[in-house]
This record gives structure tokens, C-alpha cells and sequence, in this order.
């Protein structure tokens, strides 16, 4: 049974099963540096593979998320304000986990199709749709480096679940985290020094961080309780990520460091997933504050939430 089935038959909650940022555009501004959890430079992992486009041209404001409001889970657009929605899929599978390309032209997602967890890429408009690497990667999605030479990813291999790096055409595999523990969810920092991950390597889930290489990895967070979804702010000083420490998912801050942890968000439903805008005034992210899985939008203060989708599905990972 595939981990999305799951989702839905067992009613699990997906930031659980498959924890991952999205990916925001704020409308107006063009700018390749979505979320710092996606788009860094990997200075320790120089690659001669060919990138995928460097940054030149930038999309306007727009998020990509999916949703399974038209049945199985497929990739949608929509401008930073939640107008304009837009489906980039239709395939017959749950496709998932949206990321964007560093010119912000293209979008990476895992699909099962024609076979389980492959990553696949699609243009902004719809076209173009190909599948990016033949590596069968079971894992929560795939990130690009800032320069479109690789791709980081956590994927379960040799019986445990770590943090990998590999070159676009799929060479040059290494594993970042060679431990016992349930590594998963790499966030890359914005000077492309270190990366940040969530690991069950004590009692709880906890965000840790290494230096791109994978030498030196440290825990950040120490809340006795479940923490997640770790985003780096586009200046490379705070974090945001989703934790029950309150007893409920909320979202937090915290400085790069792990110091001045501060609470964004205290509503009594479950919330996760953070991203941040380019200029980090803003954090997206989900909630289930309305009865459903929906996308809001927040300020980095913690002031001003305001609900971009309204779906009676699920909308995740923007």
C-alpha cells in the first residue's frame, strides 16, 4: 500500500506521513530564491553534470501545491493571493511534493507513475512534462540546488531512511547521514554551508543540522516533543518549522542556531509546513483551522494570517 493510500484510508495526517515545505512566490516579486528550503548553493558538492537552467528570468508570484480536489493528488498553480488556480497534472497516479526549479520555469514532483516514487518536471504552463531521473527514490520529494546541478532527497535504502545528494542525470549518489536514526526532509541553507533535517534520533523528531558535506551533524531543537518541516529564512538567520511542543502542530521560529524559540501560530487545529517569501515577510504554510487541510499565508511577526485556498479536499505542500 502506498504511503498517500494511507493518507486517505487510515486518515493520517499527510504532514505526518510525508512532512514537506512549499514552495512561495509572493505576487509581484520576481525572484528565483522561493524558499530557502528548497534553493541554496551546495558550495561542498561541486558537480559537472548539465543544470537545469540557471536563474535568469523568474516566474511571477505564484505557488505550487497539490491537492486531491479532482480526485487522486495532482500539482496546481495559483497566485500568491490564492486566485487563479490552475492543475499542471492530470495522471492517473497521486503525484506530490512540488518543487520549483532555480529560474522558477519548472516544477520537480514525485509521481507514481508508471511505477512508484520517481521524480518527474513539468513547466509552469503544463508542458513539458518528462521524467527527470530513472532513480526509484522513496523519500518525502526532491529539492534542486540553486545552480540546477543536483538534487537532494531522503530516501529509505539498506533498511533505514537518510539524506542523499546526487548529480541531475543521477550519478555521483552520496549519503549525507549514514545513521540508525529516520533521517528525512533536507532544508538547505541560503549560503549553501549547511542543511538542515528533521531526525528521530532520540525519542522524538527533532530538526538537526550538518554542513553540506554531512560532516559535523548537531541537534537544534530539544522540545521533548515532535518538530518538523524545518525552512530557512532567506537571510539564513531563523528557521521556521511545525511542532507539538503546545500539545498541537503549530508553527515556531528560531534562530539558525536553535536559540529564541517563539511561537507564530496557536489555533486548536493541527498546522505544518512552513515556507517562507522571498523577502521573508511572509510564511505559507497548512492548516487545518477551517475543518480541512487548506493553505494560509502568515506573517514572519505572526500577525495578519490569511486563508489563500478553500477546497473541501486536501491542499498541501505548497
Amino acid at each position: 500500500m502506498m504511503v498517500l493510500d494511507l493518507i486517505r484510508r487510515c486518515k493520517l495526517d499527510p504532514w505526518h506521513a510525508l512532512p514537506r515545505g512549499w514552495y512561495f512566490f509572493p505576487k509581484g516579486v520576481r525572484c528565483a530564491g522561493a524558499v530557502a528550503l528548497l534553493l541554496m548553493t551546495l558550495n561542498a558538492c561541486q558537480s559537472t553534470a548539465t543544470p537545469i537552467a540557471t536563474p535568469t528570468v523568474r516566474a511571477e508570484g505564484q505557488i505550487a501545491f497539490a491537492s486531491d480536489r479532482d480526485g487522486n493528488f495532482d500539482i496546481y498553480l495559483m497566485n500568491a493571493d490564492g486566485s487563479q488556480v490552475s492543475r499542471l497534472t492530470d495522471r492517473p497516479t497521486d503525484n506530490w511534493a512540488p518543487s520549483w526549479s532555480p529560474d522558477a520555469q519548472r516544477i520537480l514532483f514525485r509521481s507514481q507513475f508508471p511505477s512508484p516514487f520517481h521524480i518527474y518536471v513539468v513547466n509552469v504552463d503544463g508542458t513539458g512534462l518528462s521524467r527527470l531521473i530513472d532513480q526509484w527514490i522513496e523519500g518525502s520529494g526532491a529539492a534542486l540546488s540553486p545552480d540546477g546541478r543536483q538534487i537532494a532527497f531522503d530516501d529509505f535504502r539498506d533498511f533505514k531512511h537518510d539524506i542523499w545528494v546526487m548529480n541531475v542525470d543521477g550519478s555521483e549518489v552520496r549519503c549525507l547521514t549514514d545513521d540508525p536514526a529516520y533521517d528525512c526532509c533536507p532544508a538547505w541553507s541560503p549560503d549553501g554551508q549547511r542543511i538542515a533535517f528533521e531526525s528521530k534520533a532520540d525519542a522524538n523528531v527533532e530538526i538537526h543540522v550538518m554542513n553540506a558535506d554531512g560532516s559535523e551533524s548537531r541537534r537544534l531543537t530539544d522540545t521533548r516533543a515532535d518538530s518538523r518541516s524545518p525552512a530557512w529564512s532567506p537571510d539564513g538567520r531563523q528557521i521556521a518549522f511545525a511542532s507539538d511542543l503546545g500539545g498541537n502542530f503549530e508553527i515556531y521560529l528560531m534562530d539558525a542556531d536553535g536559540a529564541n524559540v517563539t511561537r507564530l501560530t496557536n489555533p486548536p487545529a493541527k498546522e505544518s509546513s512552513p515556507a517562507w517569501s522571498p523577502d521573508g515577510r511572509q510564511i505559507a504554510f497548512v492548516s487545518e483551522r477551517d475543518g480541512n487541510p487548506e493553505i494560509y499565508v502568515i506573517n514572519a511577526d505572526g500577525t495578519e494570517v490569511t486563508r489563500l485556498t478553500n477546497s473541501p479536499a486536501q491542499d498541501l505542500w505548497p
